[in-house]
């Protein structure tokens, strides 16, 4: 099912800055980052002490050895955290974009514009969101039809009304297209 259109919109989506907000995307890379480490350095700490303990104390004569292995071992956990940030920023791309894409659409939506809709790169977190926002935007296009249908079959009852009035009804002739005139204005600022 896939057609032009939907691809030139995927392309259109497709984010070149990595740290879309980025102070919600720092503080996830953080939380996460720090999270790990910690869990790390607790199991991993007690598993290298108990190791050494073992070790020295069983084997004096491989301090050598163990000197090489720290070495090693410093490098590896600077590898791992290097590529532990990069799994975190990420795993934060994936949500900060829909967050973004979420504040415009709001925004959009709050200026009046009721056809607009979130469109979220596929494989993008807050995809149940999308179709959410996308239905209430729907049925709130929907309902400010019906009383934009309601207020134009009002506006033309007034105007009919308003000519079925002798001449001499002049200020309630005016009156009821002042009426008229406030009917017809009643949704404008909406786009549906």
């Amino acid at each position: 099912m896939g057609t032009d259109h939907e691809a030139n919109e995927e392309q259109r989506f497709q984010r070149k800055t990595v740290l879309v907000k980025r102070a919600l995307q720092l503080k996830y890379i953080g939380v996460v980052f720090l999270s790990v480490l910690v869990a790390s350095m607790i199991v991993g700490g007690d598993v290298y002490y108990s190791l050494m303990r073992v070790m020295l104390t069983e084997c004096p004569s491989v301090t050598d050895r163990i000197a090489q292995f720290n070495t090693v071992l410093l490098v590896k956990i600077a590898l791992y955290l290097g590529l532990m940030l990069l799994i975190s920023l990420y795993v934060s791309h994936r949500f900060a974009g829909p967050i973004y894409r979420f504040e415009k659409s709001c925004q959009s939506v709050g200026s009046g514009d009721l056809t607009h809709r979130v469109s979220l790169r596929i494989g993008d977190e807050l995809m149940e969101l999308q179709e959410e926002f996308n239905g209430m935007a729907a049925a709130l296009q929907v309902l400010l039809q019906k009383d934009r249908n309601l207020a134009r079959r009002l506006s033309e009852r007034v105007e009919e009304i308003a000519k079925r009035l002798p001449a001499e009804a002049g200020n309630v002739r005016e009156d009821l297209k002042a009426l008229k005139v406030e009917l017809d204005h009643l949704t404008r600022s909406f786009k549906v």
